[in-house]
Protein backbone atom coordinates (compact mmCIF):
# COMPACT_ATOMS: atom_id res chain seq x y z
CA UNK A 1 0.00 0.00 0.00
CA UNK A 2 1.17 3.58 -0.73
CA UNK A 3 -0.90 5.23 1.98
CA UNK A 4 2.15 6.04 4.12
CA UNK A 5 3.88 7.98 1.32
CA UNK A 6 3.40 11.73 1.39
CA UNK A 7 1.82 13.57 -1.47
CA UNK A 8 5.09 15.26 -2.40
CA UNK A 9 6.97 11.93 -2.25
CA UNK A 10 4.58 10.33 -4.74
CA UNK A 11 4.82 13.36 -7.02
CA UNK A 12 8.64 13.39 -6.80
CA UNK A 13 8.93 9.65 -7.46
CA UNK A 14 6.89 9.83 -10.65
CA UNK A 15 8.62 12.96 -11.90
CA UNK A 16 12.09 11.59 -11.09
CA UNK A 17 11.34 8.50 -13.19
CA UNK A 18 10.31 10.65 -16.14
CA UNK A 19 13.41 12.83 -15.78
CA UNK A 20 15.71 9.82 -15.73
CA UNK A 21 14.00 8.54 -18.86
CA UNK A 22 14.53 11.92 -20.54
CA UNK A 23 18.17 11.90 -19.46
CA UNK A 24 18.69 8.45 -20.96
CA UNK A 25 16.84 9.20 -24.22
CA UNK A 26 18.88 12.37 -24.86
CA UNK A 27 22.22 11.07 -23.59
CA UNK A 28 23.89 11.92 -26.90
CA UNK A 29 22.65 15.52 -26.93
CA UNK A 30 24.55 18.50 -25.55
CA UNK A 31 24.33 18.94 -21.75
CA UNK A 32 22.57 22.27 -22.19
CA UNK A 33 19.91 20.67 -24.37
CA UNK A 34 19.28 17.95 -21.83
CA UNK A 35 19.05 20.52 -19.06
CA UNK A 36 16.44 22.44 -21.09
CA UNK A 37 14.28 19.33 -21.55
CA UNK A 38 14.52 18.52 -17.85
CA UNK A 39 13.65 22.07 -16.81
CA UNK A 40 10.66 22.13 -19.14
CA UNK A 41 9.41 18.82 -17.73
CA UNK A 42 9.72 20.13 -14.15
CA UNK A 43 7.90 23.35 -15.07
CA UNK A 44 5.02 21.34 -16.54
CA UNK A 45 4.81 19.18 -13.43
CA UNK A 46 4.80 22.22 -11.10
CA UNK A 47 1.82 23.81 -12.83
CA UNK A 48 -0.52 21.55 -10.87
CA UNK A 49 1.24 22.23 -7.54
CA UNK A 50 0.12 24.96 -5.18
CA UNK A 51 2.83 27.72 -5.15
CA UNK A 52 3.15 27.54 -1.38
CA UNK A 53 4.12 23.86 -1.60
CA UNK A 54 6.46 24.00 -4.59
CA UNK A 55 9.59 24.32 -2.45
CA UNK A 56 8.61 21.23 -0.46
CA UNK A 57 7.93 19.31 -3.67
CA UNK A 58 11.26 20.35 -5.22
CA UNK A 59 13.12 19.25 -2.09
CA UNK A 60 11.49 15.85 -2.38
CA UNK A 61 12.53 15.77 -6.03
CA UNK A 62 16.10 16.67 -5.12
CA UNK A 63 16.32 13.60 -2.90
CA UNK A 64 15.38 11.37 -5.84
CA UNK A 65 16.94 13.27 -8.75
CA UNK A 66 19.72 15.63 -7.57
CA UNK A 67 20.87 16.28 -11.13
CA UNK A 68 17.94 18.64 -11.84
CA UNK A 69 19.64 21.35 -9.73
CA UNK A 70 22.84 21.22 -11.72
CA UNK A 71 23.43 23.70 -14.48
CA UNK A 72 24.77 20.90 -16.66
CA UNK A 73 23.74 17.28 -16.67
CA UNK A 74 25.86 14.37 -17.79
CA UNK A 75 24.92 10.70 -18.22
CA UNK A 76 25.39 9.09 -14.84
CA UNK A 77 24.51 5.71 -13.44
CA UNK A 78 21.26 5.67 -11.48
CA UNK A 79 21.82 6.39 -7.82
CA UNK A 80 19.82 4.87 -5.01
CA UNK A 81 16.71 6.90 -4.20
CA UNK A 82 17.08 6.15 -0.55
CA UNK A 83 19.14 4.09 1.79
CA UNK A 84 16.35 1.51 2.11
CA UNK A 85 15.26 -0.49 -0.99
CA UNK A 86 11.96 0.48 -2.53
CA UNK A 87 8.94 -1.61 -1.68
CA UNK A 88 6.97 -3.38 -4.44
CA UNK A 89 4.20 -0.83 -3.98
CA UNK A 90 6.63 2.04 -4.54
CA UNK A 91 8.06 0.39 -7.63
CA UNK A 92 4.56 -0.22 -8.98
CA UNK A 93 3.59 3.41 -8.37
CA UNK A 94 6.66 4.60 -10.25
CA UNK A 95 6.03 2.16 -13.07
CA UNK A 96 2.42 3.30 -13.50
CA UNK A 97 3.51 6.93 -13.43
CA UNK A 98 6.09 6.35 -16.15
CA UNK A 99 3.74 4.23 -18.27
CA UNK A 100 1.22 7.08 -18.39
CA UNK A 101 3.79 9.27 -20.16
CA UNK A 102 4.87 6.76 -22.81
CA UNK A 103 3.63 6.61 -26.42
CA UNK A 104 1.23 3.76 -27.36
CA UNK A 105 3.92 1.81 -29.25
CA UNK A 106 6.22 1.73 -26.22
CA UNK A 107 3.33 0.79 -23.93
CA UNK A 108 2.49 -2.15 -26.18
CA UNK A 109 6.10 -3.34 -26.09
CA UNK A 110 6.15 -3.17 -22.30
CA UNK A 111 2.85 -5.01 -21.98
CA UNK A 112 4.12 -7.75 -24.31
CA UNK A 113 7.27 -8.15 -22.19
CA UNK A 114 5.12 -8.40 -19.05
CA UNK A 115 2.97 -11.01 -20.80
CA UNK A 116 6.05 -13.01 -21.77
CA UNK A 117 7.24 -12.85 -18.16
CA UNK A 118 3.88 -14.18 -16.97
CA UNK A 119 2.95 -11.02 -15.07
CA UNK A 120 0.09 -10.18 -17.43
CA UNK A 121 -2.16 -13.09 -18.56
CA UNK A 122 -2.53 -13.83 -22.24
CA UNK A 123 -5.49 -12.02 -23.72
CA UNK A 124 -8.18 -14.26 -25.17
CA UNK A 125 -11.74 -14.19 -26.49
CA UNK A 126 -14.67 -13.62 -24.21
CA UNK A 127 -15.82 -16.78 -22.45
CA UNK A 128 -19.38 -16.33 -23.72
CA UNK A 129 -21.15 -14.40 -26.45
CA UNK A 130 -24.79 -13.63 -27.16
CA UNK A 131 -26.38 -15.10 -30.28
CA UNK A 132 -29.39 -13.91 -32.22
CA UNK A 133 -32.59 -15.86 -31.38
CA UNK A 134 -32.68 -17.68 -34.74
CA UNK A 135 -29.02 -18.68 -34.39
CA UNK A 136 -29.66 -19.94 -30.84
CA UNK A 137 -32.44 -22.16 -32.13
CA UNK A 138 -30.25 -23.62 -34.89
CA UNK A 139 -27.52 -24.70 -32.46
CA UNK A 140 -29.93 -25.97 -29.79
CA UNK A 141 -29.48 -23.18 -27.22
CA UNK A 142 -32.40 -22.25 -25.02
CA UNK A 143 -33.55 -18.60 -25.33
CA UNK A 144 -31.37 -16.20 -23.34
CA UNK A 145 -28.55 -18.72 -22.77
CA UNK A 146 -25.19 -17.35 -24.01
CA UNK A 147 -22.84 -19.38 -26.20
CA UNK A 148 -19.75 -20.71 -24.39
CA UNK A 149 -16.91 -19.78 -26.75
CA UNK A 150 -14.36 -22.38 -25.67
CA UNK A 151 -16.85 -25.22 -26.01
CA UNK A 152 -18.12 -23.79 -29.29
CA UNK A 153 -14.59 -24.02 -30.69
CA UNK A 154 -14.24 -27.62 -29.50
CA UNK A 155 -17.61 -28.48 -31.04
CA UNK A 156 -16.55 -26.80 -34.28
CA UNK A 157 -13.47 -29.04 -34.46
CA UNK A 158 -15.43 -32.23 -33.71
CA UNK A 159 -18.28 -31.50 -36.12
CA UNK A 160 -15.94 -30.22 -38.81
CA UNK A 161 -14.02 -33.49 -38.65
CA UNK A 162 -17.24 -35.45 -39.14
CA UNK A 163 -18.53 -33.21 -41.94
CA UNK A 164 -15.22 -33.19 -43.83
CA UNK A 165 -14.94 -36.98 -43.58
CA UNK A 166 -18.52 -37.38 -44.81
CA UNK A 167 -17.85 -34.92 -47.64
CA UNK A 168 -14.82 -36.90 -48.78
CA UNK A 169 -16.61 -40.26 -48.54
CA UNK A 170 -19.79 -39.13 -50.30
CA UNK A 171 -18.03 -37.59 -53.31
CA UNK A 172 -15.61 -40.52 -53.65
CA UNK A 173 -18.56 -42.93 -53.66
CA UNK A 174 -20.45 -40.79 -56.15
CA UNK A 175 -17.46 -40.68 -58.51
CA UNK A 176 -17.30 -44.48 -58.49
CA UNK A 177 -21.05 -44.97 -58.93
CA UNK A 178 -21.81 -42.18 -61.40
CA UNK A 179 -18.75 -41.72 -63.59
CA UNK A 180 -20.87 -40.23 -66.39
CA UNK A 181 -22.96 -37.90 -64.20
CA UNK A 182 -22.71 -34.16 -64.77
CA UNK A 183 -23.02 -33.57 -61.01
CA UNK A 184 -19.45 -33.10 -59.79
CA UNK A 185 -17.62 -31.75 -56.77
CA UNK A 186 -16.56 -28.14 -57.41
CA UNK A 187 -14.59 -27.23 -54.26
CA UNK A 188 -12.27 -29.07 -51.86
CA UNK A 189 -14.10 -28.57 -48.57
CA UNK A 190 -11.16 -29.05 -46.21
CA UNK A 191 -9.08 -26.44 -48.07
CA UNK A 192 -12.01 -24.04 -48.30
CA UNK A 193 -12.74 -24.40 -44.56
CA UNK A 194 -9.13 -23.75 -43.61
CA UNK A 195 -8.97 -20.60 -45.73
CA UNK A 196 -12.28 -19.36 -44.31
CA UNK A 197 -11.27 -19.93 -40.68
CA UNK A 198 -7.96 -18.17 -41.34
CA UNK A 199 -9.85 -15.06 -42.51
CA UNK A 200 -8.95 -15.35 -46.19
CA UNK A 201 -10.83 -12.54 -47.95
CA UNK A 202 -11.04 -14.66 -51.13
CA UNK A 203 -13.37 -17.15 -49.41
CA UNK A 204 -16.80 -15.74 -48.55
CA UNK A 205 -19.42 -17.14 -46.21
CA UNK A 206 -21.76 -17.65 -49.14
CA UNK A 207 -19.12 -19.63 -51.01
CA UNK A 208 -18.73 -21.97 -48.04
CA UNK A 209 -22.50 -22.31 -47.67
CA UNK A 210 -22.86 -23.26 -51.35
CA UNK A 211 -20.18 -25.96 -51.08
CA UNK A 212 -21.78 -27.39 -47.93
CA UNK A 213 -25.24 -27.29 -49.51
CA UNK A 214 -24.03 -29.29 -52.51
CA UNK A 215 -22.56 -31.95 -50.23
CA UNK A 216 -25.77 -31.99 -48.17
CA UNK A 217 -27.82 -32.59 -51.33
CA UNK A 218 -25.52 -35.41 -52.38
CA UNK A 219 -25.73 -37.15 -49.00
CA UNK A 220 -29.50 -36.70 -48.93
CA UNK A 221 -29.77 -38.03 -52.48
CA UNK A 222 -27.72 -41.14 -51.70
CA UNK A 223 -29.70 -41.82 -48.53
CA UNK A 224 -32.98 -41.34 -50.37
CA UNK A 225 -31.78 -43.65 -53.13
CA UNK A 226 -31.29 -46.47 -50.63
CA UNK A 227 -35.01 -46.54 -50.00
CA UNK A 228 -36.24 -45.91 -53.54
CA UNK A 229 -33.70 -47.61 -55.79
CA UNK A 230 -34.90 -51.11 -54.83
CA UNK A 231 -38.39 -50.38 -56.09
CA UNK A 232 -37.03 -48.83 -59.30
CA UNK A 233 -34.81 -51.84 -59.99
CA UNK A 234 -37.60 -54.31 -59.15
CA UNK A 235 -39.99 -52.66 -61.63
CA UNK A 236 -37.36 -52.83 -64.33
CA UNK A 237 -36.72 -56.52 -63.73
CA UNK A 238 -40.44 -57.35 -63.68
CA UNK A 239 -40.82 -55.54 -67.00
CA UNK A 240 -38.12 -57.81 -68.44
CA UNK A 241 -38.64 -61.20 -66.78
CA UNK A 242 -42.23 -61.56 -65.59
CA UNK A 243 -44.05 -64.67 -66.91
CA UNK A 244 -46.54 -62.52 -68.77
CA UNK A 245 -43.80 -60.59 -70.59
CA UNK A 246 -41.89 -63.77 -71.51
CA UNK A 247 -45.06 -65.51 -72.68
CA UNK A 248 -45.88 -62.56 -74.96
CA UNK A 249 -42.35 -62.69 -76.39
CA UNK A 250 -42.62 -66.44 -76.87
CA UNK A 251 -45.81 -66.09 -78.86
CA UNK A 252 -44.08 -63.65 -81.20
CA UNK A 253 -40.83 -65.59 -81.54
CA UNK A 254 -41.87 -69.29 -81.42
CA UNK A 255 -41.23 -71.51 -84.38
CA UNK A 256 -43.89 -73.73 -85.96
CA UNK A 257 -42.05 -76.77 -84.74
CA UNK A 258 -41.93 -75.84 -80.98
CA UNK A 259 -44.48 -75.05 -78.32
CA UNK A 260 -44.95 -71.70 -76.57
CA UNK A 261 -43.52 -73.23 -73.39
CA UNK A 262 -40.29 -74.30 -75.07
CA UNK A 263 -39.88 -70.92 -76.71
CA UNK A 264 -40.61 -69.13 -73.41
CA UNK A 265 -37.94 -71.17 -71.63
CA UNK A 266 -35.43 -70.41 -74.37
CA UNK A 267 -36.21 -66.67 -74.08
CA UNK A 268 -35.98 -66.77 -70.28
CA UNK A 269 -32.58 -68.45 -70.42
CA UNK A 270 -31.32 -65.78 -72.79
CA UNK A 271 -32.64 -62.91 -70.69
CA UNK A 272 -31.45 -64.48 -67.43
CA UNK A 273 -27.95 -64.83 -68.82
CA UNK A 274 -28.03 -61.15 -69.75
CA UNK A 275 -29.77 -59.64 -66.71
CA UNK A 276 -29.52 -62.11 -63.78
CA UNK A 277 -25.76 -62.52 -63.42
CA UNK A 278 -24.14 -61.01 -60.31
CA UNK A 279 -22.37 -58.21 -62.25
CA UNK A 280 -25.56 -57.40 -64.12
CA UNK A 281 -27.67 -57.24 -60.94
CA UNK A 282 -25.05 -55.13 -59.13
CA UNK A 283 -24.78 -52.76 -62.08
CA UNK A 284 -28.56 -52.53 -62.36
CA UNK A 285 -29.02 -51.65 -58.70
CA UNK A 286 -26.22 -49.08 -58.90
CA UNK A 287 -27.76 -47.47 -62.00
CA UNK A 288 -31.10 -47.29 -60.21
CA UNK A 289 -29.50 -45.60 -57.19
CA UNK A 290 -27.71 -43.06 -59.39
CA UNK A 291 -30.93 -42.26 -61.25
CA UNK A 292 -32.92 -41.77 -58.03
CA UNK A 293 -30.14 -39.75 -56.39
CA UNK A 294 -29.81 -37.42 -59.41
CA UNK A 295 -33.58 -36.92 -59.47
CA UNK A 296 -33.59 -36.02 -55.76
CA UNK A 297 -30.60 -33.66 -56.07
CA UNK A 298 -32.02 -31.81 -59.05
CA UNK A 299 -35.58 -31.69 -57.72
CA UNK A 300 -37.02 -34.12 -60.26
CA UNK A 301 -37.67 -36.82 -57.66
CA UNK A 302 -40.81 -35.26 -56.18
CA UNK A 303 -41.88 -36.28 -52.72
Amino acid sequence: MDSYLTEEALWASGLASRLKLLQANFADDAPATRQTYITEEIDRALKNVVPAKRKLYLEALAERFPAWQSAQTVPIAPTPLSAAPETPSELLARFIEVMSTLPPETKSEFVQKLREAGVVPESGPASTIELAPDAQKKVGLAPGIPLHVERAIKLLVVESEAVLALDQLAWTLWKQMAAKSTIRKEAEMIKLSGQYLAGDAEVSTQQLIQALEKTRRLVAGLMGAVGRAGNTYAKKQVARLSPEVIEDLAKMERKWTESVEVTAWRIFQRLAKEHLSEPAIENGIQEAMVKVAEDLMTGRGGR
